[in-house]
């Protein structure tokens, strides 16, 4: 912290010296051997290293930007903060408890997760962070099927359920589903 107060210190000082200096009577802004035996050399040396700086700076090509973790894996865009689209794989499944690891960023604790590929629409809610990209999940619905290996959607979103004038008098499950034989919940009964 020192050393910091002490740079900033010598440049504004090198700095005020440069101002107060007619820029008529010197063209060249860089310091003359003339001059830099007037200066102290800390501000001769802090001036140089100012100068080489901004000049490498300047002359620095613009970086170009990291290429993606995702980039030859078809387009698959997920979200930084939730993982909303990130695809997971189960890795045990024991009654209604599974755990699911994910190579990316862990979804957060309630977001619901959705098995791919399984007989039917199959949610799981996550309830636990294990460590090593692993989450442990509670299943809304029978596991019998499930097997070690299957695909696991990260929707982003906690399970949702509709309310509305919709869903009045209806039977609808834990994952927003009718279950009443009436009909989608779109339609009006």
């Amino acid at each position: 912290m020192a050393s910091r107060r002490l740079l900033s210190s010598l440049l504004r000082s090198s700095a005020r010296r440069a101002s107060s200096r007619s820029p008529l009577s010197n063209p060249n802004p860089r310091i003359s051997p003339s001059t830099a035996s007037r200066a102290s050399p800390y501000g001769y040396i802090l001036s140089r290293v100012a100068e080489y700086a901004t000049s490498a700076a300047a002359a620095a090509p613009p970086s170009p930007p990291p290429p993606a973790k995702d980039a030859g894996k078809g387009g698959k865009i997920t979200d930084e903060f939730t993982g909303a689209g990130a695809v997971g794989e189960v890795c045990q499944v024991i009654g209604a408890v599974v755990d699911v690891r994910f190579d990316e960023g862990l979804p957060p604790i309630l977001t619901a997760l959705e098995v791919l590929d399984h007989s039917i629409r199959l949610v799981l809610e996550v309830a636990q962070h294990l460590g090593e990209n692993m989450v442990r999940t509670i299943a809304m619905d029978g596991t019998e099927g499930l097997v070690r290996g299957q695909r696991v959607l990260n929707t982003g979103s906690p399970i949702t359920v509709p309310v509305g004038r919709a869903t009045l008098g209806r039977i609808i499950n834990v994952i927003g589903e009718p279950i009443d034989e009436r009909g989608d919940l779109s339609k009006k009964s």
